[in-house]
């Protein structure tokens, strides 16, 4: 039989998340939301309390839990503001392929970097012509000497104007199709790498979305990740594994307290002379919304 119970100390994880939620990221996200501002302080603030990098290895300076774990987390902050639970998790999307796929020394150097201090880290994978099809991504790698020269243009990027690092996908054989793909860690200040306008995205506005150029960019060959090259792909799925449950979690927070708004105004209104909720139709609106919920 599946246990659907959680343990105490993920109940003890969860209850840490919503009190967080509640007294650091909802009284600012009307804010955040109007003045299209990154939410850095409060990100420092979840990272001293144990609440990001919850998936990195103990011995890279994480929390070493699980996916289950992690998407209580993500749901209490989504519950808080969608946009603030998308900025903070973008380190728990890219650190996965370095997790999964870095060597040794990519994982001391570059994880250790997101859990020694409050960083961010972005994936670079979506471009203008290339969004679910990963496959159709245009930018390229090309070996030249103890360097990769990069090139290419990324869009819709999760935290890219305050990111430390980026996972950058690329071709290195464009001729062997998705096995000719390589993944590279990009140090965001670094020759070569360009800002995009920031994106006014609704319901997303503190999680600075905006496009990414690499135009020869000189990457080291140590941060070819893992080492060897055609490992990208794999590198990108395993990292779309990890984060999809994530994605559903902050759906479910999202959903939760938007149906809170709900039950809430139909309290307040009143139409022929009661409120709401006293009306079945409204309340077999309100049930459904919460059963799906709930499911």
């Amino acid at each position: 039989m599946v246990e659907f119970r959680l343990s105490e100390e993920q109940e003890m994880l969860r209850e840490l998340a919503h009190e967080f939620a509640q007294d650091s990221i909802r009284p600012h996200a009307k804010h955040w939301d109007d003045a299209n501002e990154f939410p850095m302080d409060v990100i420092a603030e979840a990272h001293g309390l144990g609440l990001t990098n919850l998936h990195v290895p103990e011995e890279y300076g994480g929390m070493g839990m699980g996916i289950a774990d992690e998407v209580l987390v993500t749901e209490e902050f989504a519950w808080g503001d969608p946009g603030f639970s998308t900025a903070a998790y973008s380190n728990g999307l890219t650190a996965g392929p370095v997790i999964t796929g870095g060597t040794e020394e990519q994982k001391i150097e570059y994880l250790g970097r997101l859990t020694s201090a409050p960083k961010i880290a972005s994936y670079c994978v979506t471009e203008p012509a290339a969004g679910s099809d990963v496959a159709s991504i245009e930018s390229l790698a090309v070996r030249d000497g103890d360097h990769y020269i990069l090139n290419g243009e990324k869009m819709f990027i999760t935290g890219a104007g305050h990111a430390d690092w980026f996972f950058v996908l690329a071709f290195t054989d464009k001729s062997a199709g998705y096995k000719g793909m390589s993944s590279f860690i990009v140090e965001s200040a670094w020759d070569g790498v360009e800002l995009g306008k920031k994106e006014s995205n609704m319901g997303q506005r503190a999680s600075d979305t905006r496009g990414v150029l690499f135009d020869d960019v000189h990457v080291p060959v140590e941060n070819l990740i893992g080492g060897r090259e055609g490992n990208g792909w794999f590198n990108a799925m395993k990292a779309f594994d990890l984060s999809r449950p994530n994605v559903a979690a902050q759906a479910v927070g999202t959903s939760r307290a938007a149906f809170e708004h709900a039950l809430q105004y139909s309290d307040e209104r009143e139409t022929f002379g009661k409120k709401l909720h006293r009306h079945q139709a409204i309340q077999f609106m309100l049930a459904d919304m919460k059963t799906k919920i709930e499911a």
